[in-house]
């Protein structure tokens, strides 16, 4: 897993979002199948540094306006190694209302 990841993003459907990127906090988990490895080599696991390169990778891509576009374009990304067989994320804009509060959206997959 990764959690409590934070990142500035452009993101967001509202005329004063576009241009104006938001900090959003991204936890991502992943289950694997077969998590006994051979021996105690990186290769005989997925490789856990490939999460924060699923979200780096895609929200460097083109904009997107909505963040169940984003998490959909991540959960692609979490989804390529073959011992994944769930992957789940959780996107949260921080700093959009005023108090306690957060909206976000959250979102799984299965093979």
């Amino acid at each position: 897993f990764l959690r409590e990841l934070f990142r500035e993003v452009d993101i967001g459907i509202h005329t004063h979002e576009i241009g104006h990127p938001q900090r959003l906090r991204f936890d991502i988990e992943v289950l694997t199948l077969g998590s006994v490895p051979i021996s105690d080599r990186i290769t005989d696991v997925v490789d856990y540094e490939y999460l924060l390169e699923s979200i780096e990778d895609s929200i460097s891509g083109t904009r997107l306006s909505l963040l169940e576009s984003l998490g959909s374009r991540i959960l692609d990304k979490l989804m390529i190694p073959l011992q994944v067989y769930e992957a789940s994320i959780k996107i949260t804009k921080m700093d959009i209302l005023e108090g306690d509060a957060k909206f976000g959206c959250q979102m799984s997959r299965k093979r």
